[in-house]
């Protein structure tokens, strides 16, 4: 026996392995997605032990594959989510009356044994990853299916076992259910030795087969139902008994008795426990809600006058408690998702029948329900919590870096646009994998979805009543699912759609396991790739072509032919996932550097933000987590995140702006140049902290909680997982125990997890999240997660929270007409106003990528600080081992690293930040003055163009102190570079005006700085200077300098003129003497009076509103007018469509 620290997808198998199976099969879905990942991980020992794994291409596959390996003699672990067991439902019903197999006698006690199926399938009640809130116990009794429900990891483990034995004495098929929080989740187990299986192939005789057993048809069928309820079926119960999985616990002559079962239990006896009520009520814990054994229930309820059911979802369990009290003539009241007092009297709603049910949800209904019956409460310790009277930003899922559906979506997104000029409405159908997220922002190109593999079939039924052009987007593991059905469905019926088979060589949405297209099983055996070209071709569809998504001409012109061409048209989107292909490089990469080599070139991609006009339109067309912001006088403006772009250049090829740059670093090494102190791995003799909460005074009932929560991808599982290897010895203590859970979601998706760890006293329960008030700690590495956790924050705990976050694309969308988006600057003020001395804040991921060329390590960091605040109870002995046990080689070393330059900056007096967000104060104007002199001509008047820079800066300063000086100059000497300050005085009166009009700061500013823009345009002239300025050379300089021997800055650009009614556009690289030329060429403007004429006429539209129309407007008014004068902008069509959707036709 060894004790472990296991997830709940690794308990599952480990349960099986003890068990003995020969063949594990299912379907990937969350919550089970990570079983098919250890399998494939695992994948050698399996084969040294005969052990087969299998990913069906879909949950029937592998249900019927379930009933084949019976037939062989062989036990089957099925594992699937509760949307693939209604996949799965019609292979399992007909295995499942079917009885084939031979059985053989237990050597030990002589018993009939037949081989087993066991069917584990994961619920999700909150619905956080899944499309359909589906209660899986109806359809396990649906199936005549029994099933045990687990309470804490060592059952799962254990009652895998447990589920095969009952299969293998009654020939039924078992089931076994958990839901989101126990499968995400994990503990302390003990493991067992494994049971071996037979690796002998055996040799069929088809004459010994027992036809009627085996081929579920009429008359058979009718014989098959015979024997299930009147032979087969009974014999769970007795088998039930005999095992007694239930438990009683508290006062076991109370005649008031709570009853529960599942992951829910251990919540329901952590409140029960907490409050001291075990003493005056019983609590029954039942393993298996379907059959009820009445054998073993009906003692205990015949002493209950009052029986509580706590489930989550709906009252199956009450249900069937009902049924059976009724059927035994008991007199005892229930109450579940229903309380009534008394006859006659109102319903009352009870626990929830909807999602799942929380600490809070229990407590509430629970003492609802003790009031309502004059019950005792028990000890009341109300948790205090902070919480904020404030909406945040949501952090909405979106595509990853480098993912191809961004690309087929961008074009949907443009081309719907194209048709709907033609007065022609896109519909598109979706379909289960990644691409489902297309409903959400920016593209909203799914407005509609059905089972997997069906979304073709719902577009049928859509189209075949109206005229508009369809879509289907498919997957390719959807496709061989039983997507493949649609497309031939279509044909049939001569549909008039197009398809978009997303060909990315994985099942991605579930975390990458192999598909036919993969060219290699889960056993890691190389298998011919299935094409879906020629699959397709042969199915009769008119149009079957494939292409490359990146080719974003080509794909927009094919697109666009066979949306309004008749017929059955597919395309075959072909490129790989970007985390697979992105990783793979990055691995390589790694190893690279951690032999102190160089890559020849690396490539990133940034924005200029003096180019930039923060239209955001690269944002809507592409909706990519690599785009940020940063912030310059006027305002906001998007900027690319280094540490999560991945250089795959789509953002560029929008071409709606010139902002974008290229740039190559030579010989690079994201550390190596850096002229920085080398971070030493050994502690240098740093002192040990005091801990807070040891794990003696944990032992006496002191229970330790954590809540870490951030970003996907950030760290987060990082820490979870060294804290949990943390647990497993605990100085080798046996009287405490450990529980975990990661609540994932939609992480991998960059939406947000969380994470909940606790140790406690053995013998206590808890359940799976941290109650709100009672966390110890707080670990966050993203500013806004961690700000949106704090309610689990205890009165006493402490909050290590990075000092920014990542920005999450709903702020990036939102054009701040109803309200100004959250700035770290002010979250950070009211954190700390909210929290105070149990606030750290840190810039972690800064440090972190400046010390290790990577921001993930901030993670480590974390923990370093939370060690030395003595917020961790573990040695420092324990912390390392875990390091080394749960990382993986390659990151043990700088890992530990970053844990003790973590310990260092919480002992450190000062952090120096080196925060620089660009020039400030009067150290600007030097910077300024520099871009206009060297933008200047010899024969300018020099003296008068820098007199008026100097005047006007300091008028501007006068009239405007809250402005930043750094802004204020910038306005300047962008007047200046444009047309040399022509129309400086105009300027002046009118901004002279602002400072009177508009009393309130932040609409004064505002004003400011769009009334500025209205004394320029962004032609091909200004940008010329802007792409090239000595601000920007020192931004590149800072950013690239010490990553490589040299950088290439490579711009972007497709300029456009108006020559005599005819538009000439073209793509161009710059070089810096061609800049430099056309920044000289002023005079285009007057020998091209069309060119960019509608800007001039928008410009002198918005003066007016800002002078005359706005500062009459009501209070409430003001600030949304000022707001959409500063929303329009962008280059040429996009402003204009910009000042069209809030004034009208230009």
């Amino acid at each position: 026996m060894t004790t472990q620290i296991m997830t709940g997808n690794e308990l599952i198998i480990q349960g099986g392995l003890e068990a003995g199976f020969s063949l594990y099969t299912g379907y990937p879905g969350s919550p089970l997605a990570d079983y098919f990942n250890i399998l494939n991980y695992k994948k050698s020992e399996m084969q040294k032990k005969g052990i087969r794994v299998v990913i069906g291409n879909s949950e029937a596959n592998a249900a019927a594959m379930a009933s084949g390996a019976k037939q062989a003699g062989r036990n089957t672990l099925l594992a699937m989510k509760s949307m693939g067991l209604h996949v799965a439902s019609d292979a399992l019903s007909v295995g499942n009356f079917a009885n084939p197999g031979i059985p053989e006698k237990d050597p030990k006690t002589g018993e009939e044994l037949n081989p087993g199926v066991v069917v584990v399938v994961g619920d999700d009640p909150w619905s956080i990853s899944t499309s359909t809130p589906a209660d899986s116990r109806y359809l396990f009794k649906h199936l005549h299916m029994p099933f045990l429900e687990p309470s804490t990891p060592q059952e799962l483990k254990d009652w895998i076992k447990v589920a095969l034995t009952i299969s293998q004495k009654t020939s039924v098929y078992q089931g076994l259910l958990l839901t989101t929080f126990m499968a995400e989740g994990g503990g302390r187990v003990k493991c067992y030795d494994e049971v071996p299986v037979n690796q002998e192939l055996v040799h069929l005789d088809p004459d010994k087969f027992d036809l009627s057993k085996n081929v579920m048809v009429p008359p058979n069928s009718l014989m098959a139902d015979h024997e299930m309820i009147r032979e087969r079926f009974p014999k769970i119960k007795d088998v039930l008994k005999e095992m007694n999985l239930d438990s009683l616990f508290g006062n076991k002559d109370s005649s008031i008795g709570f009853i529960s079962a599942g992951v829910v239990f251990e919540t329901v006896k952590q409140f029960l426990e907490e409050r001291e009520l075990l003493e005056n009520y019983s609590l029954y814990k039942i393993a298996c809600s379907y059959p009820l054994v009445d054998d073993l229930l009906l003692p205990y309820l015949k002493k209950l006058e009052t029986l509580i059911v706590v489930e989550e979802k709906r009252g199956f369990l009450e249900t069937e408690l009902r049924e059976l009290i009724d059927r035994h003539g008991l007199s005892l009241k229930v109450y579940g998702k229903s309380f009534k007092s008394g006859q006659g009297e109102k319903n009352l709603e009870g626990f929830p029948a909807f999602g799942g049910l929380s600490y809070e949800i229990l407590q509430e209904k629970i003492e609802k329900l003790m009031t309502l019956l004059h019950l005792e409460k028990g000890t009341k310790e109300e948790a205090e919590f902070d919480t904020w009277d404030s909406f945040f930003p949501k952090r909405l899922p979106t595509f990853c870096p480098g993912c191809p559906h961004r690309e087929t979506l961008s074009l949907l997104k443009d081309l719907r646009r194209v048709l709907k000029k033609k007065d022609i409405n896109l519909v598109s159908h979706g379909d289960v994998g990644c691409y489902s997220l297309s409903f959400l922002e920016p593209f909203k190109e799914m407005h509609n979805l059905s089972a997997m593999g069906q979304g073709g079939a719902l577009g049928s039924g859509v189209d075949l009543f109206t005229t508009n052009p369809s879509v289907v987007l498919m997957g390719d593991s959807t496709f061989f699912h039983s997507g493949l059905t649609d497309i031939s469905n279509s044909v049939q019926m001569g549909h008039n759609i197009t398809y978009i088979l997303l060909d990315n060589d994985n099942t991605a949405m579930t975390g990458h396991q192999m598909t036919p297209v993969s060219g290699e099983s889960v056993e890691g055996l190389k298998r011919p790739r299935q094409d879906m070209l020629p699959i397709v071709k042969g199915l009769g569809a008119e149009t079957v072509l494939e292409v490359n998504p990146s080719d974003r001409y080509f794909y927009k012109n094919i697109l666009q032919k066979m949306v309004e061409s008749k017929g059955v048209k597919v395309i075959i989107s072909n490129k790989e996932c970007g985390l697979t292909f992105h990783g793979r490089q990055k691995s390589l990469e790694r190893k690279k550097f951690s032999k102190g080599e160089t890559l020849e070139t690396k490539s990133f991609y940034q924005i200029n933000t003096a180019v930039c006009e923060d239209c955001r339109e690269c944002v809507e067309m592409t909706g990519c987590p690599g785009l940020s912001r940063t912030f310059d006088g006027y305002g906001s403006k998007v900027s690319i995140d280094p540490q999560i772009c991945v250089a795959d250049s789509y953002c560029t090829k929008i071409k709606v702006c010139p902002s974008f740059e290229l740039v190559e670093v030579s010989n690079y090494h994201p550390t190596l140049n850096k002229k920085l102190k080398p971070v030493d791995s050994q502690n240098e003799n740093l002192p040990e902290p005091d801990i807070c909460k040891t794990l003696e005074l944990i032992s006496k009932g002191d229970d330790w909680r954590v809540v870490v929560t951030g970003v996907g991808g950030s760290g987060v599982t990082t820490i979870s997982r060294i804290l949990a290897e943390a647990s497993r010895e605990m100085d080798g203590r046996d009287d405490l125990d450990f529980k975990f859970m990661d609540q994932k979601g939609l992480a991998q998706r960059n939406g947000r997890v969380t994470g909940h760890l606790s140790v406690y006293k053995k013998g206590k329960s808890q359940g799976a999240v941290t109650p709100l008030g009672k966390a110890d700690l707080l670990l966050s590495p993203d500013l806004l997660d961690g700000s949106q956790a704090i309610s689990f924050l205890s009165k006493s705990g402490k909050a290590l929270i990075d000092n920014d976050f990542q920005v999450p694309l709903s702020i990036l969308l939102d054009r701040e007409l109803k309200n100004d988006s959250l700035k770290e600057e002010n979250l950070r003020k009211d954190l700390k106003d909210k929290l105070g001395e149990r606030l750290v804040l840190k810039s972690l991921k800064k440090k972190s990528y400046d010390v290790f060329g990577k921001s993930v390590y901030a993670s480590a960091m974390l923990l370093g600080l939370a060690y030395q605040a003595g917020r961790i109870p573990f040695t420092i002995d324990n912390l390392k081992d875990s390091f080394e046990k749960s990382l993986p080689k390659k990151e043990i070393e700088s890992n530990w690293n970053a844990f003790n330059l973590g310990r260092k900056i919480f002992l450190a007096e000062e952090e120096s930040q080196n925060e620089i967000d660009g020039v400030k104060g009067s150290d600007s104007d030097s910077y300024y003055l520099k871009s206009i002199k060297e933008s200047l001509l010899p024969w300018e008047n020099r003296e008068k163009v820098l007199s008026f820079f100097e005047t006007t800066t300091r008028d501007l300063h006068e009239w405007f102190p809250d402005v930043d000086r750094s802004f204020l100059s910038q306005y300047v000497h962008d007047l200046v570079i444009y047309d040399r300050g022509k129309d400086g005085d105009s300027f002046l009166e009118g901004a002279k005006k602002i400072k009177d009009l508009y009393p309130l700061k932040d609409q004064r500013a505002m004003a400011l700085r769009t009334w500025v823009r209205t004394f320029w345009i962004k032609d091909e002239v200004f940008v010329a200077h802007l792409m090239s300025t000595p601000g920007q050379h020192q931004i590149n300089q800072e950013a690239y300098s010490q990553l490589g021997s040299g950088y290439k800055v490579t711009h972007i650009n497709r300029p456009r003129f108006d020559i005599f009614g005819k538009v000439i556009e073209f793509d161009i690289n710059p070089k810096k003497w061609m800049l430099r030329i056309m920044s000289h060429m002023r005079i285009l403007r007057r020998f091209l009076p069309q060119w960019h004429q509608k800007e001039e006429k928008i410009a002198t539209f918005i003066r007016k509103q800002i002078i005359e129309v706005i500062p009459h407007l009501k209070e409430e008014e003001k600030r949304v007018e000022l707001k959409k004068c500063e929303n329009v902008k962008g280059y040429r069509e996009v402003r204009y469509q910009k000042f069209e959707e809030y004034f009208g036709e230009v």
